[in-house]
């Protein structure tokens, strides 16, 4: 499958941001835009139309770690 909370540089889960230029990801050229390899794979499939439904927002409250990972070196705090 296609994860775009693994792949979108923003872990955007409703579609392609304002960034994505030509199929690209504004993080860089390099990346592929995961949401318009979505999009042009439900569209070969006949299946846009499901893009479009309803889905209530994600709730991230049951994540195990909740928000950004955050590393302390004891080695270098002053």
């Amino acid at each position: 499958g296609l994860c775009p909370i693994a792949r979108c540089s923003k872990s955007l889960m409703n579609g392609p941001c304002g960034g994505s230029s030509h199929g690209k990801c504004e993080i860089s050229d390099d990346v592929d835009c995961i949401w318009d390899i979505i999009v042009r794979k439900m569209m070969a499939q006949g299946r846009l139309d499901e893009l479009v439904k309803f889905r209530p927002p994600k709730s991230w409250t049951t994540a195990r770690d909740g928000g950004p990972r955050k590393m302390v070196r004891e080695e270098l705090v002053i």
